[in-house]
C-alpha cells in the first residue's frame, strides 16, 4: 500500500512537472507572440515617421531651393544694374538735367534723378520713365536740350524771300517744348541775278525737329508766289563742336594722305 502511494506520489509530480512545463511554454509563446507584434508594431510607426520626416524635408529643400534659384536671379539682375550705373557714374554719361536719347528703347526725355540701379526720364509728353542701367547699353546726349537746325532755301527775289521768311516766322510758336527761339536769317548770298540763298537757323526742343521739318517747311511752300522759291527749303543739324571736330579730321586726313617730299 506505501509502496503504490510512493508510485502514485511520483507519477502525480511527474504530471504536474509536465502539465506545468506546457502551461510555461504556453504562456512563453503567447509573451513572445505579443511582444513581436508590438515590436512590428512600433517599428512601423517608426518607419512611418521616418516617412513623413524625409517627405516634409524634401518639400522644405524644394522650396527653399525655389526660393534660392529666384534670390539669385533677383541679386544678378540689381548687381547688373548696380555695376552699370557705377559705370555710368564714374565715366560721367549723364547728369540729371541733361537731355538724352536711348536708341535701342527708343526713349529719349531728360533725365530727372540717377541711381545705382536706374535712371529716371521724363519726356516731352509729361510721362515718367524707369530704365534699368544695365538695359541702357550707349546713349545720345543733346547739349542743352535743344536741336540746332539750318534751312537753306534758294529763291529769285531777295526782297520777297526775306518778307516770306518773316511773315511765316511770326505765326510760329515759341516756347520751352516748341522752338526755343523763332526761325531768324543767318545768312543772305546773292548768287546771281535771279538766284539768292537764305539760310535760316532754328533752335527746337530736342524731339521735336518735326516742328522744322512739317511746320515751317510746309508754310514757306504754301505761302510762297509761284516761282519765288527754286529750291528747299532743306534742312540740316548744325553743332558746331561737330563741325570743328570734323575740319580738324579732314584736314589731318588731307595732310596724311599728301605725297612725302623727296629730298634731292
Amino acid at each position: 500500500m506505501l509502496d503504490m502511494l510512493h508510485l502514485l506520489t511520483v507519477v502525480s509530480l511527474f504530471a504536474g512537472a509536465w502539465l506545468i512545463s506546457r502551461g510555461a511554454a504556453y504562456v512563453a509563446r503567447k509573451v513572445l507572440a505579443w511582444h513581436d507584434r508590438h515590436t512590428e508594431a512600433a517599428a512601423a510607426t517608426v518607419d512611418v515617421r521616418i516617412a513623413n520626416v524625409k517627405r516634409r524635408e524634401t518639400t522644405t529643400l524644394a522650396g527653399a531651393s525655389f526660393v534660392i534659384i529666384l534670390a539669385g536671379f533677383a541679386i544678378q539682375r540689381v548687381l547688373m544694374d548696380v555695376i552699370a550705373g557705377t559705370m555710368m557714374f564714374v565715366e560721367r554719361w549723364y547728369a540729371v538735367g541733361d537731355t538724352i536719347a536711348i536708341p535701342t528703347l527708343e526713349l529719349q526725355g531728360i533725365v530727372e534723378d540717377v541711381s545705382l540701379r536706374r535712371t529716371k526720364l521724363r519726356t516731352l509728353d509729361g510721362e515718367t520713365i524707369q530704365v534699368s542701367n544695365s538695359q541702357i547699353p550707349a546713349v545720345r546726349v543733346l547739349p542743352e536740350g535743344l536741336k540746332e537746325l539750318a534751312i537753306e532755301l534758294f529763291v529769285t527775289d531777295r526782297e520777297s524771300g526775306e518778307n516770306l521768311v518773316r511773315a511765316v516766322q511770326r505765326i510760329l510758336p515759341e516756347g520751352p517744348t516748341t522752338f526755343a527761339r523763332r526761325p531768324w536769317i543767318e545768312e543772305v548770298n546773292e548768287l546771281d541775278e535771279r538766284l539768292v540763298r537764305i539760310r535760316l537757323r532754328a533752335s527746337v526742343v530736342a524731339g521735336r525737329e518735326w516742328l522744322v521739318n512739317g511746320f515751317l517747311s510746309d508754310p514757306l511752300k504754301e505761302r510762297a508766289d509761284e516761282g519765288l522759291i527754286v529750291h528747299g527749303p532743306v534742312v540740316l543739324t548744325v553743332d558746331e563742336q561737330t563741325a570743328r571736330s570734323f575740319a580738324r579730321a579732314s584736314a589731318a586726313t588731307r595732310w596724311a594722305g599728301r605725297p612725302a617730299t623727296q629730298q634731292p
